[in-house]
């Protein structure tokens, strides 16, 4: 439990609504807490009393275990358990696992994380009436996409091999936006070409460049200006296609993200915004590095897998 609250602890410091806003979204979710029936309290996320992210949780395993060791990776799914059963056969000591994307419950209410995007829109200049109006149609399409899916596979499979399972996705995916955001301030990149250059400083990108996936130009090209870049990798998944055209109103002039649909694709073409996918495992593995640094300070033994490029900052 205490490396849980310590990456929430760490989210929390990273997220754009800051501290009196969570705050009151806390306050919030206990007076709802307050006026359930003992009968609806059953079927409440207690979790939520002081996590606000949704799609962070233990997925399965007893809170209060003893954790010296843990293998981490993107995605983590059976295949990925029997893995680490197998290690754990051959004598190599795991006493949890950690997946980066959610799974259970916590990936049943991913679309909650989606309204994070307004108060990042916010920064980006746009008014925050206008970013409510567009993000919440975009959680509610998230909420239909992902109803359907077998969201306790992987707890399942944890819970027969008595494998403990957490998932830590948006405190790691804060962390990535906000070291990037601070980074290609630094880095202050005049044309794309330079904002490209930039990436593949950093290891994990220059990582995953070596295995054909590196940072992309979607929209524009190398030679064109920069202008004010907006990094979106936060929010739970895709924001929504409309932003591009408030974020042109409001003077970005180039976003960086992890993936997009094609919708993206055109709605940035047709509003004259650059746009540049990082590479999503290298992101992703950013953010996870940051959160992985915290629990090595911790004396926490990490071994990388599925797709998670370690790197360690300490």
């Amino acid at each position: 439990m205490d490396l849980y609250r310590l990456a929430i602890q760490e989210g929390m410091a990273a997220d754009p609504r800051k501290g009196p806003e969570l705050d009151r979204l806390l306050e919030r979710t206990g007076k709802t807490y307050a006026g359930l029936q003992e009968s609806e309290r059953e079927m409440f996320d207690a979790d939520s009393l002081w996590n606000p992210y949704a799609d962070s949780r233990i997925v399965h395993g007893d809170p209060d275990t003893e954790v010296r060791s843990v293998m981490w990776g993107i995605d983590i799914n059976t295949p990925e358990l029997l893995l680490a059963d197998r290690l754990r056969e051959r004598g190599r000591r795991i006493d949890a696992v950690i997946g980066h994307h959610p799974r259970g419950r916590a990936g049943a209410s991913l679309h909650q994380m989606v309204h994070v995007q307004e108060n990042m829109m916010e920064s980006w200049g746009v008014p925050i009436t206008a970013a409510e109006c567009i993000v919440g149609p975009r959680a509610w399409e998230v909420m239909c996409a992902t109803h359907s899916g077998n969201h306790m596979q992987a707890g399942d499979a944890a819970a027969l091999l008595d494998i403990p399972l957490m998932c830590l996705h948006q405190p790691a995916d804060l962390l990535a936006q906000r070291f990037m955001v601070s980074y290609l301030q630094e880095a202050a990149p005049e044309r794309i070409g330079d904002l490209i250059d930039a990436l593949l400083r950093l290891p994990e990108y220059r990582s995953m460049a070596r295995e054909c996936n590196p940072p992309e130009i979607f929209v524009g090209d190398r030679d064109r200006r920069a202008g004010e870049i907006a990094v979106k990798f936060a929010g739970g998944t895709a924001a929504p296609k409309e932003m591009y055209e408030h974020l042109a109103r409001a003077g970005i002039g180039t976003v960086v993200c992890m993936h997009v649909p094609q919708s993206h694709i055109e709605e940035a073409r047709k509003n004259h915004v650059n746009l540049v996918v990082a590479s999503h495992m290298a992101s992703d593995s950013l953010g996870t590095n940051l959160v992985a640094d915290r629990f090595e300070a911790n004396g926490i033994e990490i071994i990388p897998c599925s797709g998670f490029i370690r790197v360690r900052r300490n």
